[in-house]
């Protein structure tokens, strides 16, 4: 990726990105899910990232360190499993969102302070001269407006 609006502007890549939540991995595998059992998902307290593979317990598995922003959190009573001498706590395998990069929360009630909403649709395109000028903009507005045609 170029890192300079200059490098950018010069090597005219197009960009694009499609964020799919609760897809399914490229292997085709659905992501593992977690559940909590009503309990609140496992946060940090100061930036607010979610548990993961790479944080890192510390004091016998009572306190882990975030990998985002390097604060300790304490473990919460529901969550707590002891460490081995390593830091590794005895329940990994049981634990997926501790394995695995990415994983699906079951969100307890907390989280719904509304109804859930109706997914959204995000299309970011360049509509700069060239890209009107070679069909681009025509042939994308034309199959995104197909997509969700198909879609209703």
């Amino acid at each position: 990726m170029p890192n300079t609006f200059n490098l950018q502007k010069e090597v005219a890549i197009p960009l694009g990105i499609c964020v799919k939540p609760l897809g399914v991995s490229i292997s085709g595998e659905e992501f593992p899910t977690v559940n909590m059992g009503g309990k609140p998902i496992v946060r940090c307290k100061d930036c607010r990232a979610y548990i993961n593979p790479y944080v890192r317990f510390i004091d016998n598995g009572m306190k882990w360190v975030c990998n985002f922003c390097g604060d300790i959190n304490n473990t919460e009573s529901y969550y707590y499993c002891a460490t081995n001498k390593s830091g590794v706590r005895s329940d990994l395998d049981q634990r997926p969102e501790l394995n695995s990069g990415s994983v699906d929360f079951i969100a307890s009630g907390e989280y719904m302070s509304r109804p859930p909403m109706p997914p959204t649709f995000v299309f970011i395109m360049d509509v700069s001269k060239p890209a009107v000028d070679s069909g681009y903009v025509a042939m994308a507005c034309q199959t995104i407006k197909s997509c969700l045609e198909f879609m209703n």
